[in-house]
């Protein structure tokens, strides 16, 4: 009974270090949640998901996401609403989780000075708060993927030997974590058409350790079965999308390098800490491979190596034939990135009085450099603000490109945003003030034009969108701009009147 009661204390400090982790991600991360504008696809997955189940598979199946998130979302809306706040908290709930699993990773598998390096990097990471302040799936890709990871771990534990070559002898009974990684896995492609690069690895790595694949076989092809039969349904979908997909994407191929320095320099705040990151990445890596005996090796220290390495550069390299390296599409091997930064930093130093030297130098660069209140460079709310002071009876406003519309309805009216129904009627609401979404010049009717003569125009990046759209070109042939207002990043608002 003592030993009991010693063994239930024990765990305390682990588990308020957890809880004072997880409290601090939530609050680091949702103290700003709603103060930058709604922007970019944010007012696409909101408008979308009040609509009925129903309606959001069979809209999203012509779309580049599967449904996953959008459902999620609709059941959240029902209960609090369409606020900014509301809609981006089951993003920052989804980073909360994702830190909980770094950090049970790395006390389970790695160590425990890792779990809290690796944790304290996610949660000052610039990276991962932009994506828990978006309305997006990409937070939750993020949290399927370590789920995924952290079950595949359990599964092959028994399989992997030790430091010292033996077999764990850890006690893995049972069938739950093959449940767990089955159902994550499912769940994340239904998240996110790029959760099969999370398999791939994974699949990959059984592959290359073949004594561990000959042990966890039927469990991982039993698995794997199970995801399989909840997929069905999707297939389909899937096929469709990837055959349309291979004609090309919106997203410009690499730049060699440099492509790939600037994604490090993405997920590691400045230009300063990626610096320091790359110098970490290979001394480290330099000194295990040759330091560090055959036999004495760490296999979970490679697995998540090879988790963030396999992933990103075969994301790197397929991205010259099918362009796909961006930021939030990367995000399966940016959930590994704290940790194998954790690993970095835990083996550049071995002597004791100065273990703790540069993993505390990198975590005060990552404190430093963090942006609570981080832009998405999106001031739509802005925008939208002044747009109402010029717009007066007599004005006519056109919106460039038109699917801008559902960002700019959000913040004119948020009851025209609510008529999820149908777009049509959103637009006759639009109409009725003399405000029109269009793609190019050619949906300006002239003899509209006549009767005002003071036009605003909104210009939200509509040359990336429509590059020959030519509507500043006809607008300056019959009206004088008088004035121009400019937005950060990408939108400006340019006030025309008649000559």
């Amino acid at each position: 009974m003592n030993f009991l009661r010693l063994k239930y204390f024990a765990a305390w400090p682990s588990s308020l270090l957890v809880f004072f982790l997880v409290a601090l991600n939530l609050f680091v991360k949702g103290v700003f949640l709603s103060h930058t504008s709604l922007g970019g696809d944010e007012p696409f997955s909101v408008y979308h998901a009040q609509m009925n189940i129903a309606s959001i598979i069979q809209l999203l199946a012509e779309g580049n996401n599967p449904p996953l998130y959008e459902i999620i979302l609709h059941f959240w809306i029902q209960g609090f609403g369409i606020s900014e706040f509301s809609v981006r908290f089951p993003s920052l709930l989804a980073s909360s989780i994702s830190l909980l699993f770094i950090y049970k990773i790395g006390n389970e598998f790695l160590n425990r000075r890792i779990a809290l390096y690796a944790s304290v990097f996610f949660i000052f990471s610039n990276y991962q708060l932009l994506f828990a302040h978006e309305a997006r799936v990409y937070a939750l890709l993020g949290m399927l993927t370590t789920i995924s990871m952290y079950a595949y771990l359990h599964i092959i534990r028994r399989a992997v030997p030790g430091p010292a070559d033996e077999v764990h002898t850890s006690n893995e009974k049972g069938w739950r974590p093959v449940v767990l990684w089955a159902i994550t896995n499912a769940l994340l492609m239904y998240a996110h058409y790029f959760g099969f690069f999370v398999l791939l690895t994974q699949f990959v790595f059984l592959g290359i350790q073949r004594p561990i694949l000959l042990r966890v076989w039927k469990k991982i092809g039993i698995g794997f079965g199970i995801t399989c039969l909840l997929y069905v349904p999707n297939m389909p979908v899937l096929i469709h999308r990837f055959m349309e997909a291979s004609g090309g994407t919106w997203v410009k191929p690499p730049t060699g390098l440099e492509s790939i320095y600037n994604m490090l320099w993405v997920f590691s705040n400045a230009p300063v800490v990626a610096v320091c990151v790359l110098m970490l990445f290979v001394f480290s890596s330099v000194k295990y491979l040759l330091y560090v005996k055959k036999a004495r090796r760490n296999p979970f220290f490679e697995l998540v190596v090879f988790w963030f390495v396999f992933v990103f550069l075969l994301m790197f390299g397929i991205s010259y034939t099918l362009p796909m390296f961006i930021d939030r599409y990367v995000m399966p091997a940016a959930m590994a990135f704290p940790l194998v930064l954790g690993i970095a930093v835990e083996y550049a130093v071995k002597p004791t009085r100065y273990r703790y030297l540069i993993p505390g130098v990198v975590v005060l660069l990552f404190v430093a450099t963090v942006e609570p209140n981080i832009t998405n460079k999106r001031e739509v709310k802005a925008t939208v603000a002044k747009l109402r002071e010029l717009k007066t009876d007599d004005v006519v406003v056109f919106i460039c490109p038109d699917v801008f519309d559902l960002n700019f309805v959000y913040y004119w009216n948020r009851s025209y945003f609510r008529a999820y129904t149908s777009k049509d009627k959103m637009y006759q609401l639009l109409h009725s003030e003399n405000i029109y979404p269009i793609h190019s010049a050619a949906q300006i009717d002239p003899l509209q034009l006549k009767k005002f003569d003071k036009i605003v125009y909104l210009d939200a990046a509509a040359d990336f969108q429509y590059p020959q759209n030519g509507v500043r070109a006809s607008l300056d042939e019959s009206y004088r701009l008088k004035d121009t207002h400019h937005f950060y990043e990408i939108f400006k608002l340019y006030e025309y009147e008649r000559k």
